[in-house]
């Protein structure tokens, strides 16, 4: 039962009776023998050729019109779309003979439109025209609502990489939309001609029975049914019969179906076509060259790649929270990092053209201004960027050949230059063997790899990478990161990359950029954010605690003297600048030559050591490695260091160690040089009855990790809810500005 409870079946099984049973009950009437006779008569020969007839034709009227119809429903935005959309399906609920006598009245002789058209010598009612519109009329609806449903639940992600490819929306609509969409048009196609072949109040109203003319079977069968009861059900069984064919035809094995996964595409099944291991080799070459006769970088025409250019962009979309500004130099690829929610795609998606396009966006690309004040916004199509997300987003009824050929082709590459163009750059990416397969026989790396050849197959000015290899195995991963950085060493060219992946970073970026809360937070070079970094988030991604506060004293190394501002050294709830690095001391016991510094934070005073020529109350950020943190039951004694009472949130897998993860309540003070005040409210203990330092509005409460080992854990014994004590040293912390 695949999960489904057992009195689903009783309810299933009557409903399945009720419509199988009097149609089943047919065959107990018909008289067999006379059935071939009545079947050949000419009345009913007439009446079955016109119903096929007028159904095919009402049914491409329906298509002709329902799918634009349906698009506009579904993707269109105007103001009394839900009135439109009710009034279109509104012949779904009405009795047909209601819509036989609005046609009437519509294009009757006295008719809105039927008095005009009598006059220019058009007559429509009881003409077998009428037949066509009474069918359409009825079954139009079923088609629109099929193809509604579908495109508004459809996923526009692949019609989006087509635009970033060059293709315009009627390229679009016909090889990537509709294909996408074709078991709901198959559908609503079927579900449309089997009512346009039912068709009878609404025929019978505005078209009259006139045999050869307008009387469709349905309309024999109503006649039959009072001279020949019996000739009326033989009639509706060939009626049956015909529909039931066209529906097993529609809805056969190839429709129902899913493509068969090859092993590739099976989680965890071993690859068929392993990637030849020279290809990954070749692709990383000293020199940068790829191992297939074309360059990454290479266009579909044979000519070398452009110039890199720069990137400009400005975003302020204030119903987000979102206002970035960027500068990224020509051929400079830039990590964008962020928690969900910063804003990073909507950074993308306003580079590309593509989202919500509210807001103020201004993006210039070398000398090219995209979008901006008084600049007509160009389409994704016109921007030569290339597109690279989580999903490889191949386009399913392609194969993989045509899917990388599909943006030369659409900016206008002839078909068989840009076949052998895409067989190249599948060579240099180590995909030559996958050329004739179809995406769903791909495996997820294999599916990337083909993703970026296709990225790159425009020749892109900008490329935007969005997360690509956080669906793929760490195997999977270091070969695609491998490609992109052989790719971009053969053509340089300015990227964006959007990435939670520090391999990504450390590899590909040269510069690092933060957000959070929709604004740049932090930006500078990669090593300088990864070792140094002075956002929380950069901290916590490059794998350190950072610790945001204001400077509460400074010690210099060099002439020993402390400012403090308003605070004085030794002060307790301070404690000692001068004591917090007593453990400070070098190999052989001298001093260390740098500045001590002590910060109020979220997490109580923290003491550590600076180089940065800081002042009091200015912003500044402790930086401590979770190794450098140990974790105790009760306040530690001993050497004053750093302690802060935290509550424990969670402990996860970190290489052959245990990170442990606390945070701070609100209010908690912390214990410095292992002593002071706990759970203190804020604006306790501060002299001159201030400001609290400990009160950072908006900060929220500081995350902190320990790496400890299995053992140390297992001996803790803590859980998740706990208090416990995180102490680290003075001579681990370093001080930075912010």
């Amino acid at each position: 039962m695949n999960g489904l409870p057992r009195w689903v079946v009783l309810p299933a099984a009557l409903g399945a009776l009720l419509v199988v049973l009097p149609v089943a009950s047919l065959l107990t009437r018909v008289d067999v023998g006379s059935l071939w006779p009545l079947l050949t008569s000419p009345g009913a020969r007439d009446a079955l050729w016109l119903s096929l007839r007028t159904s095919v034709v009402a049914t491409t009227l329906c298509v002709a019109l329902g799918v634009p119809l349906a698009l506009v429903l579904a993707r269109a935005s105007f103001p009394g779309r839900r009135l439109v959309r009710a009034l279109l399906l509104l012949p779904l609920v009405l009795p047909p003979v209601v819509g036989g006598l609005a046609l009437l009245t519509l294009l009757g002789r006295s008719g809105l439109l039927g008095g005009v058209l009598e006059v220019i010598g058009i007559r429509v009612p009881f003409t077998t025209a009428a037949v066509v519109l009474a069918q359409a009329f009825v079954a139009l609806p079923f088609l629109v609502l099929t193809l509604d449903g579908a495109l508004r639940s459809h996923d526009t992600a692949h019609e989006d990489v087509a635009a970033t490819l060059g293709a315009r929306p009627t390229r679009v609509l016909l090889r990537v939309t509709l294909p996408a969409l074709a078991p709901a048009l198959v559908s609503g196609t079927v579900l449309a001609f089997a009512r346009a072949l039912g068709e009878f109040g609404a025929t019978i109203t505005f078209a009259g029975a006139l045999q050869g003319v307008t009387q469709t079977l349905p309309l024999e069968i109503y006649l039959q049914r009072s001279s020949d009861p019996d000739a009326a059900v033989a009639l509706s069984l060939v009626l049956v019969v015909v529909a039931l064919a066209i529906i097993v035809a529609a809805y056969g094995p190839w429709f129902t179906q899913a493509p068969k996964l090859s092993e590739t595409s099976r989680p965890g099944g071993p690859p068929t076509s392993p990637v030849p291991a020279a290809s990954v080799v070749d692709a990383t070459v000293s020199d940068g060259s790829s191992s297939g006769g074309t360059a990454a970088g290479v266009t579909a025409t044979g000519s070398a790649a452009r110039t890199p250019v720069p990137l400009t962009v400005r975003v302020r979309v204030p119903g987000r929270g979102v206002d970035v500004s960027l500068d990224v130099p020509a051929g400079e690829v830039v990590a964008v990092l962020g928690p969900n929610g910063a804003g990073k795609s909507t950074l993308l998606q306003a580079v590309a053209g593509l989202g919500d396009r509210r807001g103020d966006v201004m993006v210039t690309i070398g000398d090219r201004v995209l979008a901006g004040p008084g600049v007509p916004t160009a389409p994704p199509r016109d921007r030569r960027i290339g597109w690279l997300g989580q999903r490889a987003l191949l386009l399913r009824h392609l194969s993989v050949t045509d899917n990388v050929a599909f943006g030369p082709v659409s900016r206008g590459t002839a078909r068989a230059a840009a076949r052998a163009f895409a067989r190249s750059l599948l060579s240099d990416v180590g995909a030559a063997h996958l050329a004739g397969r179809r995406p769903h026989e791909l495996s997820g790396g294999q599916a990337q790899r083909v993703a970026i050849a296709r990225a790159l197959a425009t020749d892109p000015d900008v490329l935007l990478i969005d997360e690509p290899f956080s669906a793929l195995d760490v195997g999977a991963a270091q070969h695609a990161r491998l490609l992109l950085q052989a790719a971009h060493r053969a053509a340089p060219r300015t990227t964006l990359l959007v990435t939670h992946d520090l391999l990504d970073v450390a590899q590909l970026a040269d510069r690092v950029v933060v957000l959070e809360g929709g604004r740049v937070v932090e930006d500078g070079p990669t090593a300088q954010v990864l070792t140094r970094p002075r956002s929380a988030f950069g901290g916590r991604f490059a794998g350190v605690n950072l610790l945001v506060g204001r400077v509460m004293a400074v010690r210099d190394a060099a002439v020993g003297d402390i400012a403090a501002g308003d605070i004085a050294a030794g002060d307790p709830a301070v404690g000692d600048p001068a004591a917090a690095v007593e453990g400070s001391r070098g190999p052989n016991g001298g001093a260390v030559e740098a500045s001590t510094a002590v910060l109020a934070t979220a997490l109580g005073e923290v003491h550590g050591t600076t180089e940065d020529a800081l002042e009091a109350e200015a912003e500044a950020v402790a930086l401590f490695e979770p190794r450098a943190v140990s974790v105790h039951r009760e306040p530690p004694g001993g050497s004053p260091r750093n302690a802060f009472l935290v509550v424990l949130t969670g402990i996860e897998p970190h290489g052959p160690l245990l990170r442990v993860w606390a945070s701070a309540e609100r209010g908690t003070r912390s214990m410095a040089g292992a002593r002071g005040v706990i759970d203190a409210p804020p604006g306790l203990g501060v002299p001159g009855g201030g400001p609290d330092p400990m009160d950072l509005s908006g900060t929220g409460p500081e995350q902190v990790a320990a790496d400890l080992t299995p053992a140390a854990v297992a001996e803790l014994g803590a859980v998740p809810g706990e208090r416990l004590w995180f102490v680290v040293k003075a001579a681990e912390v370093t001080v930075l500005h912010r």
